[in-house]
């Protein structure tokens, strides 16, 4: 059944809209994957908001083009699945990668981040850095280290300082009178 040009100008309409927003897009190859393998595929990706629909590639290089970025090095021959995170830059790119390893048949394209097209190998690395929340937390413990070690060091030397003063306090115990002992000399 083929597609009428109204629901395409529609199509492109949406697409155009959801790249614009977009901070990072991947393009994946699903062909040869089950429909529960997609579905497992989609789900993950809803999970962390992140938005997962099959285009043809003649609608992908329409709106690619539609807001700026040059798609002409795009040539695929079959239809691909467009992955689109607005939150994180890394998200689309690093979940696609885990899945890959359980989901043999799906593979990474190519990707767009910030509105510049990247090759597959560039995705790959954005894919190998953490979450934004990764980094924030990688970065509060980071400043949290010296304020943390500093606390510490004002713990001990307070401890060590209430040990000192219930010393001089605390009176010393009373000597016990020692007694000499006698020892056998032997003759």
């Amino acid at each position: 059944m083929a597609i009428k040009k109204e629901q395409k100008e529609k199509d492109l309409q949406e697409l155009t809209e959801k790249l614009k927003d977009a901070k990072s897009v991947v393009f994946t190859n699903y062909s040869g994957t089950t429909v529960k393998d997609l579905d497992t595929f989609r789900n993950t990706l809803r999970k962390e908001n992140v938005f997962s629909k099959v285009y043809k590639i003649t609608l992908i290089k329409k709106a690619l083009e539609a807001v700026g970025i040059p798609a002409s090095s795009i040539e695929y021959k079959t239809p691909v699945i467009l992955s689109l995170s607005k939150e994180d830059e890394t998200a689309p790119a690093r979940i696609i990668k885990n899945l890959t390893r359980e989901l043999k048949t799906l593979g990474i394209l190519e990707g767009v981040v910030n509105g510049k097209l990247m090759s597959k190998a560039e995705v790959e690395v954005l894919a190998s850095l953490p979450s934004k929340d990764q980094l924030r937390s990688q970065f509060m413990s980071v400043l949290n280290g010296p304020v943390s070690a500093f606390a510490r060091v004002l713990k001990a030397r307070a401890e060590k300082i209430g040990e000192v003063v219930v010393a001089a306090v605390t009176p010393a115990p009373a000597e016990a009178p020692t007694t000499p002992s006698t020892e056998a000399v032997s003759a």
